[in-house]
């Protein structure tokens, strides 16, 4: 019995806190959406179109980015999401 509780206990904590905006989210303008990788990634953009490591090391995790939406990437010129096609 004190088992079942203590696992009904989890669960609702856990529902809360998901819930309750415990997981961080950026405020994205449009055509872009929030990311949270851990360790950190970077988004694709034109010379690299996939999601890749970040190449400076030691990156905080928990700190969500903003990713253009697919299949969009960043122009890293000009730092719009672009159609891959039009890449400056």
């Amino acid at each position: 019995m004190k088992y079942i509780i203590s696992l009904l206990l989890l669960m609702a904590v856990t529902i809360i806190y998901v819930h309750g905006q415990g997981i961080p989210i950026a405020n994205c303008p449009p055509g872009e959406h929030s990311v949270l990788y851990c360790p950190r990634m970077a988004e694709p953009t034109c010379d690299n179109p996939t999601v890749h490591k970040l190449p400076a090391v030691g990156k905080a995790c928990g700190i969500p980015d903003c990713f253009c939406n697919t299949p969009s990437v960043r122009d890293t010129k000009t730092m719009k999401c672009v159609n891959k096609l039009d890449c400056s």
